[in-house]
């Protein structure tokens, strides 16, 4: 990237932020898109050794990643530094969707009768289908983002989906 990183800025480097107006956003580069997809279209700034990845419509702070100045081949992968826990008020938004959505017990499975075990900690199988939240929700946690979800018998299970890793359980 040729981007000169901020060393003084005046504002906090955390999700939600809003970015001033008056710092310079740059479209985020493809080699980072290829790394996190779902920040597609976004803006970022480099702050000393940060990659501050910036939503363009709220102009609101949703990923925070280390950057080392080298290629991203060598970099660090962002899930190293991927937050695993949520704010009570994630959670409350979470349950908030979850109460809206109609309830379906075994929706869209494979086929086979054979009911899937959801835990914490473990990977979730390929024949059970992952879903993203709805704009709403990434809308009022914007961490939310890169995570998505499971429903099943009124829980709700937050999934990591490049590694399919069940990272929570909200009931």
């Amino acid at each position: 990237m040729n981007v000169q990183p901020l060393t003084n800025v005046n504002f906090s480097l955390s999700v939600g932020t809003i970015v001033p107006r008056d710092v310079r956003l740059q479209p985020l580069p493809a080699d980072v898109v290829e790394i996190v997809p779902q920040y597609r279209g976004y803006n970022f700034v480099l702050v000393k050794d940060e990659i501050v990845i910036v939503e363009p419509s709220s102009e609101k702070i949703v990923a925070v990643l280390p950057y080392s100045g080298r290629s991203t081949a060598s970099a660090p992968a962002p899930t190293e530094r991927r937050k695993t826990t949520f704010s009570d008020r994630d959670r409350e938004v979470i349950r908030k969707h979850a109460k809206a959505r109609p309830v379906e017990h075994e929706r869209r499975t494979t086929g086979s009768t054979v009911r899937t075990e959801i835990r914490t900690g473990e990977r979730v199988p390929d024949g059970v289908e992952i879903e993203a939240f709805p704009e709403e929700v990434y809308r009022d946690a914007p961490t939310l983002r890169e995570y998505r979800y499971i429903n099943r018998d009124s829980h709700t299970y937050i999934v990591e989906p490049q590694d399919r890793r069940v990272i929570e359980e909200i009931d």
